[in-house]
Protein backbone atom coordinates (compact mmCIF):
# COMPACT_ATOMS: atom_id res chain seq x y z
CA UNK A 1 0.00 0.00 0.00
CA UNK A 2 2.83 2.38 0.89
CA UNK A 3 4.48 1.77 -2.51
CA UNK A 4 1.22 2.49 -4.33
CA UNK A 5 0.80 5.75 -2.41
CA UNK A 6 4.41 6.77 -3.17
CA UNK A 7 4.00 5.91 -6.85
CA UNK A 8 0.75 7.88 -7.07
CA UNK A 9 2.29 10.88 -5.33
CA UNK A 10 5.33 10.78 -7.63
CA UNK A 11 3.05 10.65 -10.68
CA UNK A 12 1.06 13.66 -9.45
CA UNK A 13 4.26 15.68 -8.92
CA UNK A 14 5.47 14.74 -12.42
CA UNK A 15 2.16 15.75 -13.99
CA UNK A 16 2.15 19.00 -12.02
CA UNK A 17 5.68 19.84 -13.18
CA UNK A 18 4.77 19.06 -16.80
CA UNK A 19 1.68 21.29 -16.57
CA UNK A 20 3.77 24.17 -15.25
CA UNK A 21 6.40 23.94 -18.01
CA UNK A 22 6.66 26.92 -20.35
CA UNK A 23 4.95 26.50 -23.72
CA UNK A 24 7.81 26.98 -26.20
CA UNK A 25 5.74 27.02 -29.39
CA UNK A 26 6.45 30.76 -29.53
CA UNK A 27 9.57 32.53 -28.31
CA UNK A 28 10.74 36.10 -27.85
CA UNK A 29 13.39 36.92 -30.45
CA UNK A 30 15.42 39.78 -31.88
CA UNK A 31 15.00 41.17 -35.42
CA UNK A 32 17.29 38.46 -36.82
CA UNK A 33 15.23 35.64 -35.26
CA UNK A 34 17.72 34.89 -32.49
CA UNK A 35 15.82 33.50 -29.48
CA UNK A 36 15.86 35.57 -26.29
CA UNK A 37 16.01 33.27 -23.27
CA UNK A 38 12.89 32.95 -21.14
CA UNK A 39 13.18 35.19 -18.08
CA UNK A 40 15.71 37.56 -19.67
CA UNK A 41 15.96 41.23 -18.78
CA UNK A 42 16.48 43.58 -21.73
CA UNK A 43 18.15 46.91 -20.94
CA UNK A 44 17.12 49.34 -23.67
CA UNK A 45 18.82 52.72 -24.05
CA UNK A 46 18.89 53.35 -27.81
CA UNK A 47 16.36 55.99 -28.84
CA UNK A 48 15.12 57.48 -32.08
CA UNK A 49 12.47 59.85 -33.40
CA UNK A 50 9.05 58.49 -34.35
CA UNK A 51 6.93 59.64 -37.31
CA UNK A 52 5.80 62.72 -35.38
CA UNK A 53 9.27 63.82 -34.26
CA UNK A 54 8.75 62.51 -30.72
CA UNK A 55 11.42 60.51 -28.91
CA UNK A 56 10.85 56.77 -28.54
CA UNK A 57 12.88 53.95 -27.04
CA UNK A 58 11.99 50.83 -29.09
CA UNK A 59 12.25 47.35 -27.60
CA UNK A 60 13.35 45.59 -30.80
CA UNK A 61 11.30 42.66 -29.50
CA UNK A 62 9.82 40.09 -31.90
CA UNK A 63 7.80 36.90 -31.49
CA UNK A 64 8.93 33.78 -33.34
CA UNK A 65 6.63 30.83 -33.99
CA UNK A 66 8.93 27.80 -33.62
CA UNK A 67 6.34 25.30 -34.87
CA UNK A 68 5.02 24.17 -38.24
CA UNK A 69 1.48 25.27 -37.33
CA UNK A 70 -0.29 28.58 -36.78
CA UNK A 71 -0.33 29.53 -33.08
CA UNK A 72 -2.90 31.79 -31.39
CA UNK A 73 -1.48 34.03 -28.66
CA UNK A 74 -1.92 37.12 -26.51
CA UNK A 75 0.72 39.23 -24.81
CA UNK A 76 0.26 40.00 -21.12
CA UNK A 77 2.22 42.97 -19.87
CA UNK A 78 2.59 44.86 -16.63
CA UNK A 79 4.00 48.36 -16.57
CA UNK A 80 5.71 48.36 -13.19
CA UNK A 81 7.20 51.85 -13.34
CA UNK A 82 6.85 54.79 -15.70
CA UNK A 83 6.95 58.59 -15.33
CA UNK A 84 3.47 60.11 -15.47
CA UNK A 85 4.38 62.26 -18.47
CA UNK A 86 5.25 59.31 -20.74
CA UNK A 87 3.46 56.45 -22.51
CA UNK A 88 4.10 52.83 -23.43
CA UNK A 89 2.82 51.56 -26.77
CA UNK A 90 2.35 48.07 -28.17
CA UNK A 91 1.05 47.25 -31.66
CA UNK A 92 0.54 43.53 -31.30
CA UNK A 93 -0.80 41.28 -32.65
CA UNK A 94 -2.95 43.63 -34.77
CA UNK A 95 -4.13 46.61 -32.73
CA UNK A 96 -2.00 49.49 -31.41
CA UNK A 97 -2.67 50.37 -27.78
CA UNK A 98 -1.07 53.17 -25.77
CA UNK A 99 -1.00 53.16 -21.95
CA UNK A 100 -0.07 56.12 -19.79
CA UNK A 101 -0.03 54.54 -16.32
CA UNK A 102 1.31 51.66 -14.28
CA UNK A 103 -0.92 48.56 -14.46
CA UNK A 104 -1.49 45.12 -15.96
CA UNK A 105 -2.84 44.73 -19.49
CA UNK A 106 -3.60 42.05 -22.11
CA UNK A 107 -3.49 42.41 -25.90
CA UNK A 108 -6.15 40.99 -28.20
CA UNK A 109 -5.71 37.43 -29.40
CA UNK A 110 -3.99 36.93 -32.72
CA UNK A 111 -2.49 34.23 -34.89
CA UNK A 112 1.15 33.84 -35.84
CA UNK A 113 1.80 31.74 -38.94
CA UNK A 114 4.03 28.68 -38.81
CA UNK A 115 7.69 29.66 -38.61
CA UNK A 116 6.87 33.39 -38.72
CA UNK A 117 8.81 36.17 -37.02
CA UNK A 118 6.62 39.12 -36.06
CA UNK A 119 7.64 42.53 -34.70
CA UNK A 120 5.86 43.31 -31.41
CA UNK A 121 6.25 47.04 -32.12
CA UNK A 122 6.69 47.94 -28.47
CA UNK A 123 8.21 51.22 -27.43
CA UNK A 124 8.37 53.66 -24.58
CA UNK A 125 7.65 57.31 -25.45
CA UNK A 126 9.37 59.45 -22.81
CA UNK A 127 8.76 63.18 -22.45
CA UNK A 128 11.77 63.67 -20.18
CA UNK A 129 14.84 61.88 -18.84
CA UNK A 130 13.83 58.78 -16.91
CA UNK A 131 13.07 55.09 -17.09
CA UNK A 132 10.22 52.66 -17.60
CA UNK A 133 9.99 48.98 -16.67
CA UNK A 134 7.59 46.48 -18.28
CA UNK A 135 7.21 42.74 -17.61
CA UNK A 136 5.88 40.88 -20.63
CA UNK A 137 4.73 37.30 -21.18
CA UNK A 138 2.99 35.30 -23.88
CA UNK A 139 -0.06 33.08 -23.46
CA UNK A 140 -0.92 30.43 -26.05
CA UNK A 141 -4.42 29.19 -26.90
CA UNK A 142 -6.00 26.12 -28.47
CA UNK A 143 -9.44 25.71 -29.96
CA UNK A 144 -11.91 23.49 -28.11
CA UNK A 145 -12.96 20.83 -30.62
CA UNK A 146 -16.55 20.73 -29.36
CA UNK A 147 -17.42 24.35 -28.57
CA UNK A 148 -15.01 25.91 -31.13
CA UNK A 149 -14.02 28.50 -28.50
CA UNK A 150 -10.42 29.41 -27.77
CA UNK A 151 -9.14 28.26 -24.37
CA UNK A 152 -5.79 28.80 -22.71
CA UNK A 153 -3.24 26.20 -23.74
CA UNK A 154 -0.30 27.43 -21.68
CA UNK A 155 1.98 30.16 -20.50
CA UNK A 156 4.75 31.05 -22.89
CA UNK A 157 8.05 32.78 -22.20
CA UNK A 158 8.47 36.05 -20.33
CA UNK A 159 10.92 38.97 -20.42
CA UNK A 160 11.46 42.22 -18.55
CA UNK A 161 11.99 45.41 -20.56
CA UNK A 162 13.95 48.16 -18.80
CA UNK A 163 13.82 51.34 -20.89
CA UNK A 164 16.08 54.29 -20.07
CA UNK A 165 16.10 57.68 -21.75
CA UNK A 166 19.00 59.97 -20.91
CA UNK A 167 20.53 61.74 -23.94
CA UNK A 168 23.41 63.01 -21.81
CA UNK A 169 24.67 59.47 -21.17
CA UNK A 170 24.41 58.23 -24.77
CA UNK A 171 26.92 59.43 -27.33
CA UNK A 172 24.75 58.81 -30.40
CA UNK A 173 21.24 57.92 -31.39
CA UNK A 174 20.89 54.29 -32.45
CA UNK A 175 18.41 53.26 -35.08
CA UNK A 176 19.14 49.55 -35.53
CA UNK A 177 16.97 48.55 -32.52
CA UNK A 178 19.77 46.46 -31.00
CA UNK A 179 18.70 44.47 -27.95
CA UNK A 180 21.09 43.76 -25.12
CA UNK A 181 20.07 40.78 -23.03
CA UNK A 182 21.05 40.09 -19.46
CA UNK A 183 19.95 36.91 -17.68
Amino acid sequence: MKKLFTLTLSLLFALSAAAQATDTSVQFADKDGNIIADGSTLNLTAYESDFFGEIMVPSGLFIKNTTDQTVRITANYTITSMPSSSTFQICFPQTCVTKDRVGSYVTDQGDIAAGALRDMQTEWLPKEVGSCSVSMSIVTYKQNAITKTWVKKGDGPSVVLNFTYDPASISSVASDKAVSSVQ
